[in-house]
């Protein structure tokens, strides 16, 4: 019974509690006088006040390279990721660049050669230009030529003793085309610090550790070609290229480039040789040139014998657009 009169008084209290609440309203801050600085009912600051939240989310590889021009490099493949193994089988000596060992599935440990799970090889989302559907998926390159927009800031023409007035240099015009996208290798595939991967490791005399006759290859190079520059790029540099573009008196042919090699292949070394990847004649690759790979048709070949450690080996490309026109 002591129990039950116990708990009836907690009850009864509670309820006493809630009966005795205030009930009254307190003043706010009035709208007349929040809105004049000059009165004190909010300390003698304004209302409404303002603050922003800035809200991001990301989808693959855009960084910009920060390159310019009526002809540039717009994107290569940042990373190419081949993954983190267990050990180098001398009969299974191929990797591809989504983390696999070929045909030694069992020897995949992490996606990504820093030993994260997730790979680093991107690879292109094209949104809705279906004119990039044959290299959606693929690790790519861009070369965006908008030559075809290019001015000619003392208008052309002869001046009155038929000297032209054209203020392109020679061989220079507007016309898309004349250039060659190229790539090589830097550098051998090199032990680099695992605390610092940016730094190569290096014994007490100063040598590297350094894996000779690695080779890459691309192969089955995959090509499109679309006008919608900005929608690929979002590129500041392009958000006149529609507007320039329709507005030529003449309107240019967008032809596509036609020497694009499909396979391309390059032993891993200090100061390579220059692969060509494509080389565009004059009047063709007008807008944006997407050069893309499958991730599994980027292969690393490792030499057979090679020594390897418990570390992380990098080796370095180089991309280059040059212009053809002497």
């Amino acid at each position: 019974m002591k129990f039950t009169k116990l708990t009836s008084s907690v009850l009864a209290g509670a309820t006493l509690l809630s009966i005795m609440a205030p009930t009254a309203s307190f003043a706010a801050t009035s709208i007349a006088g929040s809105g004049d600085a000059k009165t004190n009912d909010n300390g003698g600051t304004k209302l409404p006040q303002n603050d922003h939240t800035e809200i991001g989310i990301s989808f693959g590889d855009n960084q910009s390279n920060g390159n310019t021009g009526y002809l540039r490099l717009q994107m290569v493949p940042h990373t190419l990721d081949f993954g983190n193994h267990k050990l180098l089988d001398d009969s299974k000596l191929d990797f591809t660049a989504d983390g696999k060992n070929t045909s030694l599935s069992n020897n995949n440990t992490k996606g990504s050669f820093d030993g994260t799970n997730a790979n680093q090889t991107a690879t292109l989302t094209t949104g809705t230009d279906t004119a990039l559907d044959a290299v959606k998926g693929t690790a790519w390159a861009t070369v965006v030529d908008k030559q075809v927009t290019h001015v000619d800031p003392m208008n052309g023409g002869n001046d009155a003793n038929g000297k032209p007035t054209s203020g392109f240099h020679k061989g220079t015009d507007n016309v898309a085309g004349a250039w060659t996208l190229s790539v090589k290798s830097e550098s051998p595939l090199t032990a680099v610090d695992n605390g610092d991967p940016s730094k190569p490791i290096v014994d007490e005399t100063g040598a590297k550790e350094e894996i000779k006759d690695a080779k890459l290859t691309l192969s089955d190079t995959q090509y499109a070609q679309t006008q919608n520059v900005l929608g690929l790029t979002k590129d500041k540099n392009d958000n006149t290229y529609a507007k320039d573009l329709a507005a030529l008196t003449t309107k240019p042919t967008a032809a596509p480039v036609a020497n694009i090699t499909k396979n391309i292949s390059t032993p891993l070394v200090a100061s390579g040789t220059d692969m060509t990847v494509a080389k565009a004649i004059a009047g063709e690759g007008q807008g944006a040139n997407v050069f893309g790979w499958l991730p599994e048709n980027i292969k690393l070949t490792m030499p057979a014998g090679a020594a390897v450690s418990n570390a992380i080996y990098k080796a370095n490309l180089t991309w280059t657009l040059n212009s053809t026109v002497a």
